[in-house]
């Protein structure tokens, strides 16, 4: 199980590292809308707050009843198709199925961007927190359900997991917002 939470840790570390670059970007850049119904960058960065929010309370919750779990002495053990789990939850990251947005997850884009980061390093630190306290496996003794592409009954590392999935998903948006706005400079 140490793979697993070593796996997970490393995805949280590389996608919040990467997230944070966006906010040292100019500003020009950070409000650049292709379209009217499309969102900029400051926006992105907070619907991904959001939605790490609402996951996290889920994730939380989870990794209360997992140590709970464990001091009742059940024995952790991943079955065999564990790491499957992890390969679908990487369709997150892409682009290949539809993902309809809550009202509660849309950005509003009057957030000030430093409160925005702020709530994002707070997220990551929580996140890497509950892995801490669930370095030796507990992170399996709970399982969720997950309606998003219908991935089903995930387990704590999954849905932190799933969490930075989602991340790489909206920087992936972000990049091409990036190529955009750098082509509509050229343009003029």
């Amino acid at each position: 199980m140490r793979n697993v939470v070593q796996f997970v840790r490393e995805a949280l570390i590389n996608n919040f590292r990467e997230l944070d670059q966006w906010f040292k970007e100019d500003a020009g850049l950070l409000h650049y809308k292709p379209s009217e119904e499309s969102w900029n960058i400051r926006e992105v960065l907070e619907h991904i707050s959001l939605t790490n929010y609402f996951l996290l309370l889920t994730i939380n919750k989870s990794t209360r009843r997992a140590l709970d779990r464990k001091l009742d002495g059940l024995i952790i053990m991943p079955p065999h198709d564990y790491e499957e789990k992890f390969r679908q939850i990487e369709i997150v990251s892409s682009k290949s199925f539809g993902w309809v947005n809550p009202a509660h997850l849309e950005p509003t884009g009057n957030k000030d961007l430093d409160e925005v980061r702020a709530v994002l390093k707070q997220q990551f630190a929580q996140c890497m927190y509950n892995l801490s306290l669930l370095k030796n496996g507990e992170g399996r003794l709970v399982n969720t359900m997950m309606t998003v592409n219908n991935l089903g009954k995930l387990d704590i590392y999954q849905y932190i997991y799933f969490l930075t999935k989602h991340i790489e998903r909206h920087q992936a948006q972000m990049r091409e917002l990036r190529e955009q706005f750098e082509e509509s400079a050229v343009m003029i």
